[in-house]
C-alpha cells in the first residue's frame, strides 16, 4: 500500500524505508556480512537492535509469493538463500537510514506525517481523504493506525534526507548537452522480417525432439493456480426495502435540520466609521457629532463620503449591503439587528472604532415549512437510513471476519447471509466477483490460502464481500499427452526459428561483404517492414521494440551502413540497416522541454549520489547478524 504514496518519488532513502517495511521488494545484490552475535536471533546494526519479526514477515510474504509461482515444483533453494540475504541487506539500510535522520536531528511534524497520509489513494474517496477508507484499509491489513502512522512518520524522514540531497543535485550544461544527444538521438534505420513459418515445412522432429522440448519449456503448459471460494455478500439495495419511513421520524429529522430549510435574516445597513486613533475621546465626539448631523436629516450617504474613515464602503455612501448577522462583529450586528428599517442609530463602538448606523431594509427569516420540504425529506431520510443499517452491517462483518479464523460459515450465520460458493477461481478472477487486483489478491494471500483468514473486499460502492478459501490447487505441469499437439508445434516453430535466425545471419554477412540492402530484402518485405531506411527515435513504437533496441545499441555507421540480426519474440528473425545517425541538440527544444530534461539529468545525478550515501554508510556500518536469523 505504501507504494502507492509517492509514484514519482525522486530519492532512494525513502523507498529503501517503504521497501523495510514489507511493502516493496527490491533486489539489491548485495551480499550480508555475517558477525559473531551471540543471541539465539538478532540483528545489530551500529549496536542498535533490528526488529527480527519485521525482517522475517517481508522474507515470508515474499516466499508465498514465489511458492504460488513454482506451485509444487517449489521454490529452489539458492533463491530462498539470496532472497533471504536480500530482505537482510534491506533492513540494514533502512536501520542506517534511521539512525542517519536521527543523527542530522531531522523531524517530522503530526501535520506532515498527516499529510503524507492523506496522499495515500488507498485512503481516499472520490479523491479527498476519508477517515473510513483509511480504517478499513488499515483493518485489512491487521495494522493499527499507530503502527501505521509510525511506520509513516519513518518514510517522511527519509523524504526529507532525499530532499536534501536532490536540492543539492546540479546538471553541467556539458551533461545536459550529452543527454539530449543520446535521449533524442534520431537513426536512419530499415529493417525486414525473416519469418520462421517459411521453414517450418523443413522441419522434422521425432518424440525425442517433442520430449526434450516439452521438458525445456513446461513452465508454458501449467494449469491455472485455482482456489474454491466461499463468500457472502453485503448489497446496499437489500436493505433498502427494510428501511421504513414513518411521519414522526420524518419531522424529528425535519427538526434535527431546520437549519438547511431556513433562509436567514439579513439588514441591509450603512455606516459612517470613525477611527479612535490617538485621542478616543475626540472620536467618540466626532462619532456623535456625524449621529446628530444624520438625525437632524443631512443624507447619510453623503456625511459618509464626507466623514467615514472605512474605506472600503466610503465612496459607496456607507452602503454595506445585505448581510447576516454573523458577517458583523457582535456590536454593530446587536445594534443593527435591535433597528427598525430607516432608523439611525449611534455611536456604537467597536474594535474598529465608532459606528453611526442607518438600517435602510429588512429581508425576514424565511423558514421553509414542513410540507413544503416533505418531498424531499423522505428520499433523503431513507437513503440515510439505507447507508447507516450498511454501514454498521459492513462494521459487524469487517469484525466478525477479522475475529472468525477462517470461519466464514460462522460468520454467515450471524450475519443472518447465504454462503455462496465459487467452484473455480483463478488469478484471472471469476464470474461471481470479477477480476479486481483486490479480489484476486485477497483469495491468493498466503493466511485466506492456509485457512486461517477471511478477507473483506468493497467489490464497488455499496457491495462488500467476505470471502475465504476452501480448497486451493497450485499451478501444476499438465501432462505431455494432454498437450502434445501444442508441444508438437511449438517445437516445430522453435526449429524453423532456428532455421529463420540462420538464414538472417547469412544475409547480413553478405550485406557485410557488399551486398545490395534493397535485393537482401526483397524477398521478406511484409506488412511490418520498413526495407526503405527512415529517421527514427529510440521511443518509437511504430516498429519491434527488439529491432530498435538492436539497432540504437549497435556503434554508428562509418563509410557503410551497419547492420545486424534481432529475434523477435514471435521466433522470427528481422534484418536491421542503419545508414546514419543524428545527435538530439539542446538548442532545437522548446523552454519546457529543456526544462524536463533537466529535471530528469538532476533526479538521476541525485539518485546515483543517493546510493553512492547509502553504499558508504552500508560499508562503514558495524553490523552484526545471526547466521541463524532465518531458521
Amino acid at each position: 500500500m505504501l507504494q502507492t504514496i509517492h509514484d514519482n518519488l525522486k530519492g532512494i532513502f525513502a523507498i529503501v524505508i517503504l521497501v523495510a517495511l514489507g511493502v516493496v521488494f527490491v533486489f539489491w545484490g548485495v551480499d550480508v556480512s555475517v558477525g559473531g552475535f551471540t543471541k539465539a536471533r538478532g540483528i545489530e546494526v551500529n549496536g542498535r537492535e533490528v526488529s527480527v519479526d519485521d525482517v522475517l514477515q517481508t522474507y515470508n510474504d515474499q516466499m508465498s509469493r514465489y511458492q504460488a509461482a513454482f506451485g509444487a515444483a517449489g521454490v529452489p533453494e539458492e533463491m530462498q538463500t539470496a532472497m533471504q540475504q536480500q530482505v537482510l541487506e534491506q533492513a540494514i539500510r533502512a536501520e542506517l537510514i534511521r539512525q542517519r535522520t536521527q543523527k542530522l536531528d531531522f523531524e517530522a511534524t503530526n501535520a506532515e506525517v498527516l499529510e503524507s497520509i492523506r496522499e495515500v489513494p488507498a485512503f481516499q474517496v472520490g479523491g479527498e481523504f476519508s477517515p473510513d477508507a483509511y480504517r478499513a484499509a488499515l483493518s485489512s491489513l491487521n495494522m493499527s493506525p499507530t503502527q501505521f502512522e509510525a511506520e509513516q512518520r519513518e518514510f517522511v524522514l527519509a523524504r526529507q534526507l532525499d530532499q536534501g540531497l536532490y536540492s543539492s543535485a546540479f546538471v553541467l550544461p556539458a551533461e545536459l548537452e550529452r543527454q539530449v544527444a543520446l535521449r533524442n538521438q534520431t537513426r536512419t534505420l530499415g529493417f525486414a522480417i525473416v519469418p520462421a513459418t517459411e521453414f517450418a515445412a523443413a522441419v522434422t522432429q521425432g518424440d525425442a525432439a517433442i520430449q526434450a522440448h516439452y521438458e525445456a519449456n513446461k513452465s508454458q503448459y501449467m494449469t491455472d493456480e485455482q482456489a474454491i471460494v466461499d463468500f457472502i455478500e453485503l448489497d446496499i439495495d437489500a436493505f433498502a426495502a427494510d428501511a421504513e419511513i414513518d411521519e414522526e421520524e420524518l419531522r424529528q429529522y425535519y427538526e434535527e435540520n431546520k437549519a438547511r430549510y431556513t433562509q436567514a435574516g439579513r439588514r441591509h445597513a450603512r455606516h459612517i466609521l470613525i477611527e479612535i486613533g490617538e485621542d478616543a475621546a475626540a472620536a467618540e465626539a466626532k462619532a456623535k457629532r456625524a449621529y446628530e448631523r444624520a438625525r437632524a436629516g443631512e443624507d447619510f450617504a453623503a456625511l459618509a463620503r464626507e466623514l467615514s474613515d472605512d474605506t472600503g464602503s466610503r465612496e459607496a455612501g456607507g452602503d454595506l449591503g445585505f448581510a447576516e448577522r454573523g458577517d458583523y462583529v457582535a456590536s454593530f450586528g446587536d445594534a443593527l439587528w435591535n433597528m427598525s428599517p430607516g432608523e439611525i442609530r449611534g455611536p456604537v463602538e467597536s474594535e474598529f472604532g465608532w459606528h453611526v448606523i442607518k438600517l435602510e431594509a429588512v429581508d425576514e427569516e424565511l423558514v421553509r415549512s414542513f410540507d413544503e420540504v416533505r418531498a424531499e425529506l423522505e428520499p433523503e431520510l431513507r437513503r440515510a437510513k439505507v447507508e447507516k443499517a450498511f454501514g454498521d452491517a459492513q462494521e459487524e462483518l469487517d469484525t466478525l471476519a477479522f475475529e472468525a479464523s477462517g470461519d466464514l460459515a460462522t460468520v454467515a450465520a450471524k450475519m443472518k447471509l447465504p454462503l455462496k460458493r465459487i467452484e473455480r477461481f483463478t488469478r484471472s478472477g471469476s464470474t461471481e466477483l470479477g477480476a479486481t487486483p483486490a479480489v484476486v489478491e485477497a483469495v491468493f494471500s498466503p493466511e485466506v490460502l492456509a485457512g486461517r483468514e477471511l478477507r473483506t473486499v468493497e467489490l464497488a460502492p455499496g457491495r462488500v464481500v467476505a470471502l475465504g478459501v476452501v480448497a486451493h490447487e497450485p499451478a501444476r505441469a499438465r501432462p505431455l499427452e494432454e498437450v502434445r499437439v501444442q508441444v508438437a508445434e511449438s517445437a516445430r516453430l522453435a526449429e524453423a526459428g532456428k532455421l529463420a535466425a540462420a538464414r538472417a545471419a547469412k544475409i547480413v554477412a553478405e550485406l557485410n561483404g557488399g551486398g545490395s540492402w534493397e535485393a537482401a530484402t526483397a524477398k521478406w518485405k511484409g506488412e511490418t517492414a520498413t526495407t526503405v531506411p527512415k529517421p527514427v527515435r529510440r521511443d518509437d513504437t511504430a516498429l519491434p521494440a527488439e529491432v530498435r533496441d538492436a539497432a540504437f545499441r549497435a556503434a554508428p555507421p562509418a563509410e557503410k551502413p551497419r547492420y545486424g540480426v534481432a529475434a523477435l519474440a514471435s521466433g522470427d528473425s528481422a534484418i536491421w540497416a542503419v545508414t546514419a545517425v543524428e545527435n538530439g541538440k539542446l538548442a532545437t527544444l522548446s523552454p519546457e522541454v529543456k526544462q524536463q530534461e533537466l529535471d530528469a539529468a538532476r533526479d538521476r545525478i541525485a539518485m546515483s549520489d543517493a546510493n553512492v550515501y547509502v553504499t558508504s554508510m552500508r560499508a562503514n556500518a558495524d553490523v552484526d547478524v545471526n547466521p541463524q536469523v532465518f531458521e
